[in-house]
Order: structure tokens, then sequence, then C-alpha cells
């Protein structure tokens, strides 16, 4: 598994484009978010491994923010983030959908918690 540092990195990075209401959409739906969870070693497991622990949480945003003190898991939480883009991506009616504002909150807190657990 990468440094605490290298994930640390990542969050803050992600979180800070979620934040960015004038981000190009093409920096969500592009490869790069993937890239950089694979590079981390975080697995697409369609979010399997995150909602078998926690439910709903794998994605929606109010299920989250209910849970998000007890995430620990730093791979779980990455393989959620990573799972949860590849849907926006691929899956969803519309890849637009990731810059609603319950999808765009569920990523930020995500990696809010991310940085909180490699700090």
């Amino acid at each position: 598994m990468p440094s605490k540092v290298h994930i640390h990195a990542f969050a803050l990075k992600w979180g800070e484009k979620f934040r960015d209401q004038n981000a190009n959409y093409l920096e969500f739906v592009e490869h790069w978010l993937a890239d950089d969870c694979a590079a981390l070693g975080f697995e697409m497991d369609c979010g399997h491994a995150f909602s078998e622990k926690y439910g709903e949480a794998a994605h929606k945003y109010g299920a989250l923010k209910n849970i998000i003190g007890d995430v620990t898991d730093i791979p779980l939480l990455g393989s959620a983030i990573y799972s949860q883009w590849r849907y926006f991506n691929h899956w969803a009616y519309s890849g637009e959908e990731i810059l609603e504002i319950d999808n765009r909150k569920w990523f930020i807190l995500a990696f809010d918690r991310m940085a909180e657990l490699t700090v």
C-alpha cells in the first residue's frame, strides 16, 4: 500500500476538485481519478465490500454522512470512491450526474474522511 502521505495528497487533490464549482466536467468523467485510484491500489468492486459493511452509504450521501465517523479502513474507503466514480463514468444514465449536489457532497465527505485518516 502506498504511504499515507500519497493517499493524503490524493484525498486533498480530489476533494478540492469536487468542491470547485467551476471545475471542468471532463475532469470527473475522464480516467484521471481512476488512474489515481489504481495507482494507490484501490480496487473497483462496484461498491460491494463497502455496501456489505455500510449499506446505502456506498452510494447515498445522507447514509454516508450518518456513518462516516465509523469508517477507518482506508483501502475500503478508497475502493468505495473508485466504485462510485465508476458508476457515474459507466453506468449512470448521464455521467453529468456526478456533478449533482448530493453526489458531489458524497465524494467530498469521502475524500475529507480519507484525508483525516491519513494525517
